[in-house]
């Protein structure tokens, strides 16, 4: 059985993670259900309090601002997953880096929780085309409250989850409509 999962369970409580991957600075936004705890963490401490909170209180559907899958066209290219992505693909800008920082949060979660968390819901948080710029906490707390309402989105067949720690593509959940 896989770590993750993309089958969501509403009956979890949320933890959301607008993930950023930065060697110095606060990069990372953590929010959690009820809206109790928002911080600003650097990269290494989100993944140690992400992993201490689910290892202590239990599983929770984690809500990840950052790129979980990909998709490669037909001659093997790097291309957007589907059209709620066009102008910000995964395969480019930063679009990059979310992937990078994904993939080692995963695996470092992955490694660090007890082997009996199992089955944890994941998501992609889309928080692109921002009008303005906002906080890593603020958009952590967005990617929480606006949870239910924001745009559902699958990724296009081929598709593929980042490693192989997740059981399938998770649901990408886009949070601002481009202008």
């Amino acid at each position: 059985m896989r770590r993750y999962t993309n089958q969501l369970n509403p009956d979890l409580p949320l933890l959301a993670v607008d993930l950023g991957y930065s060697a110095r600075s606060r990069s990372c936004g953590v929010a959690l259900s009820g809206g109790a705890v928002v911080q600003s963490l650097e990269f290494g401490e989100c993944i140690e309090s992400v992993a201490q909170h689910i290892s202590s209180v239990g599983r929770h559907t984690l809500i990840l601002e950052a790129v979980l899958s990909t998709y490669h066209g037909m001659q093997g290219n790097p291309s957007i997953r589907g059209e709620f992505e066009k102008g910000r693909g995964w395969y480019h800008g930063p679009g990059v880096t979310t992937f990078a920082a994904a993939l080692r949060f995963v695996c470092e979660l992955n490694r660090i929780l007890p082997n009996n968390l199992r089955q944890i819901p994941l998501v992609e948080g889309f928080l692109s085309y921002k009008p303005v710029r906002t906080a890593h906490s603020e958009d952590a707390l967005r990617l929480l409250v606006e949870f239910d309402r924001a745009e559902r989105f699958e990724a296009l067949s081929g598709s593929v989850p980042i490693c192989d720690l997740l059981d399938g593509v998770p649901q990408i959940r886009r949070y601002n409509k481009p202008a």
